[in-house]
């Protein structure tokens, strides 16, 4: 049996900038979102049954309904974690935000 059947996917859903780098380091279902769909696609993913971990961006944690909130956190199938994200200073690269998330040092040409 295929891990992915058994344990399900896994899916990240939150900024553009964070989901390029789980997309990078091999994550395929990435769900790059605002503050406004964050909710409703967090919801579709979560009871879409495909999905075993959801890394959840903690930006817009305040934006769920409290009652959604309180399920998900309380949730094993699928597991969803928010992953803590700290607001871009305006010197800071790409490079610089893969680095501090995923741990990994990107040399892009210039940037």
């Amino acid at each position: 049996m295929d891990v992915k059947q058994k344990f399900g996917k896994i899916a990240f859903i939150g900024e553009r900038e964070l989901a390029i780098g789980f997309k990078l380091v091999g994550i395929e279902d990435v769900f790059p979102v605002g503050e406004k769909d964050f909710q409703e696609t967090l919801k579709m993913i979560y009871g879409s049954g495909e999905y075993g971990l959801i890394l959840a961006s903690n930006s817009f944690i305040n934006s769920l309904d409290k009652r959604f909130l309180s399920l998900i956190e309380t949730s094993v199938s699928p597991l969803v974690i928010f992953v803590p994200v700290n607001v871009l200073k305006e010197e800071e690269t790409i490079s610089d935000l893969a680095r501090k998330v995923l741990g990994l040092k990107l040399n892009i040409g210039g940037i």
